[in-house]
C-alpha cells in the first residue's frame, strides 16, 4: 500500500517547522509495512501540476491531510484536487479541527471519504490495512465516513 500524507499550506508567515504529527503517522505506517511519502506544502509551493506529478509517481491508494482550523480550507482544497486527479484513492483528513467537526467536514467536502478522529497513529494503520484489503470501513476504529445517506462514527 502506498500512502501520501499532506501538510497543507499555513496561512501566516512564520518559520516553518517539520510536520511532526505527519511524521508520527508515517512512522506508524512504515512500521506496518506501507510505503509513505509526506508532502509538506509549507515549504514546497503548491500547484495542481506538482500534485499530479506526485500522484502519478506514487500511485497512492490513500491520500491524507492534516488540518487545524487555520488550514482546513487549504487541506480540503488539496484533498479535492487529489480526488479529482486520482479518484480511486481513498481520501482522509485528520487533526484537531476535524476531530470536533467530523460530520460537518464530510458535508462540506464531497471529495473527502474519511475523517480521522483523535490520535491517528493506530487509526491510520487500520485504515491503510482496510483500504489495502478492499474491506469496508466499519471495522476501522476512530473514523467518520458516509454511510447510507448519513455519517457513521466508529468507536475510538
Amino acid at each position: 500500500m502506498r500512502i501520501l500524507l499532506i501538510n497543507p499550506v499555513y496561512p501566516i508567515s512564520e518559520t516553518p517547522s517539520p510536520p511532526l504529527g505527519l511524521a508520527y503517522l508515517a512512522a506508524a505506517l512504515e512500521a506496518a509495512g506501507m510505503e509513505v511519502r509526506v508532502l509538506d506544502l509549507v515549504v514546497r509551493p503548491y500547484s495542481e501540476e506538482m500534485l499530479a506529478a506526485v500522484l502519478d509517481e506514487l500511485r497512492p491508494g490513500l491520500v491524507g491531510a492534516t488540518a487545524v482550523t487555520m488550514t482546513i480550507d487549504a487541506a480540503l482544497a488539496v484533498i479535492a484536487d487529489a480526488k479529482r486527479l486520482r479518484p480511486e484513492a481513498v481520501t482522509v483528513v485528520g487533526g484537531p479541527h476535524v476531530t470536533f467537526c467530523a460530520a460537518e467536514t464530510l458535508a462540506a467536502c464531497p471529495a473527502l471519504d474519511v475523517v480521522a478522529i483523535g490520535e491517528g497513529e493506530e487509526t491510520v494503520v487500520e485504515l491503510g490495512r482496510a483500504v489495502q484489503a478492499g474491506a469496508g470501513l466499519a471495522g476501522v476504529r476512530g473514523i467518520a465516513f458516509r454511510e447510507e445517506g448519513g455519517v457513521r462514527i466508529t468507536a475510538r
